[in-house]
């Protein structure tokens, strides 16, 4: 039954997703006249013909990337390397110091989910930039075999256009406020979709591995370290 759930919701996603670019321009603008209530729009010639543009207010929402689509219909596909991204155990392989794994953009959107999964009120707790957290996940990502690993990227970028074509919320998970993130993350967790469990489950054990191989982290769990440690490098 759930196989049959997902299913359904991939192939509603898909076909919003395909409708989303042919919208006409005068329904779009007046979706976004009504999300904002002061949106105006203006009529000038151009070559004899009117246009119409909006003149004032917020920029409109961008229709998803070609990009995210491809990368959705990768993930669906991709179910057994969530699964298994989300087994990962406390102590796996890492690249070389250095290696890349995420492209600049999608670094940040995964600094942002990291930031809301690990988000604690302990004061003690550091800033997630004051560790080598983001450094550790890339590296385990370089270092996962590279079918589990491939469906991360498009994973990411699809969490940014989650809240327009899930949750019907018009704004990206990047612009929104860290309790909006909570919430969108939370819709992850609680979907009906496995698809989107499996992916939440992902990203939350990664930032977790991350995270807490970090010896900053270590204090917040009571963890004193290890009683041998490696010596320095000569």
């Amino acid at each position: 039954l759930d196989c049959i759930c997902c299913g359904f919701g991939a192939i509603i996603l898909l076909l919003v997703l395909s409708a989303l670019p042919m919208r006409a321009e005068s329904d779009y603008v007046a979706s976004i006249r009504n999300f904002y209530g002061r949106v105006s729009v203006s009529e000038t010639m151009r070559d004899g013909h009117p246009v119409r543009g909006v003149t004032r207010g917020p920029a409109p929402m961008p229709s998803p990337p070609e990009t995210t689509r491809r990368g959705f219909l990768a993930l669906a596909g991709s179910g057994a390397a969530l699964a298994a991204l989300g087994r990962l155990g406390p102590a796996p392989a890492l690249a070389a110091p250095g290696a890349r794994f995420f492209s600049e953009r999608e670094r940040e959107l995964l600094a942002l989910v990291v930031e809301r999964m690990v988000a604690s009120d302990d004061p003690a707790a550091p800033a997630l930039g004051e560790t080598d957290a983001l450094e550790t996940i890339e590296r385990l990502c370089a270092g996962l075999d590279p079918e589990i690993a491939r469906p991360l990227p498009a994973l990411l970028r699809l969490f940014d256009w989650a809240p327009l074509l899930f949750d019907f919320t018009f704004t990206r998970f990047s612009r929104m406020t860290p309790e909006q993130r909570d919430a969108s993350l939370h819709a992850w967790m609680t979907s009906r979709l496995g698809l989107r469990r499996k992916a939440f489950y992902a990203l939350r054990n990664l930032s977790f591995l991350g995270w807490w191989s970090q010896e900053e982290t270590w204090p917040l769990a009571g963890y004193a370290g290890p009683l041998l440690r490696e010596a320095p490098p000569a």
